[in-house]
């Protein structure tokens, strides 16, 4: 094998993060008495990726992140009498419970492990990846976790992949590589440190300068790992 120590994100990577998200979303707004649908969720996701987008350009705050994407979702539809700030620890406290797993994860995972180092590096919310990884069956697999609100700083920025490499003591990068499905972020990340990088895209090849590798599905990841 090629790597020593593999770098993985988590939501949408190995983690369904859509699912838990649309869950939770679901549960919150019913217990503020608002009605939930998938355009609600649509206007949801759209706001939230254009936070997490500004938050990886230094634009704003994980702290500002977690309360202006429900700001901005009640202004939208008028919903004046919700306290957004309570909206926001409700749907916290949901997505902390839901550790759904995308097809491969847990096999990928399994199939590397021992040979690997394993280190989860993801721009969340602390509480809400913790609680997260608490339920999730892969979390003895790992043999280290980087959350970046932790750390004090996001993906793209190089000191998210230096921190989990200095935590599985790799002290030679040409060891290590990161899986991940964000260009932006994980990518990004990977290459500002110097790193290796499997960019999972699921919805066919895209092109890359920065991804070392370009896969379309865990399974594929899998494979070029064990070579």
């Amino acid at each position: 094998m090629r790597y020593r120590y593999l770098l993985a994100d988590n939501d949408n990577t190995l983690m369904d993060f859509d699912a838990a998200e649309r869950k939770s979303l679901r549960d919150a707004l019913t217990a503020f008495g608002k009605p939930f649908s998938d355009e609600v969720f649509t206007t949801y996701h759209h706001i939230n990726k254009l936070l997490w987008e500004a938050l990886e350009r230094g634009e704003t705050t994980q702290a500002a992140l977690k309360i202006e994407r429900f700001a901005q979702l009640c202004q939208h539809y008028g919903w004046q009498d919700v306290d957004t700030k309570a909206l926001a620890v409700t749907f916290q406290d949901k997505l902390s419970t839901h550790a759904d797993l995308l097809p491969g994860a847990m096999h990928l995972l399994q199939a590397v492990h021992g040979k690997m180092k394993i280190a989860l590096v993801s721009n969340g919310v602390s509480a809400t990846q913790r609680g997260r990884l608490s339920v999730c069956e892969f979390t003895p697999l790992l043999d280290a976790v980087i959350i970046s609100e932790e750390i004090g700083v996001s993906k793209p920025n190089p000191l998210m992949v230096e921190k989990a490499l200095e935590l599985l003591g790799c002290t030679d990068k040409r060891e290590a590589v990161f899986l991940g499905d964000s260009h932006s972020a994980d990518i990004a990340a990977a290459h500002n440190a110097g790193v290796d990088s499997i960019w999972l895209t699921r919805h066919g090849k895209g092109q890359s300068d920065k991804a070392t590798y370009v896969v379309e599905s865990l399974e594929e990841a899998e494979a070029l790992l064990l070579q």
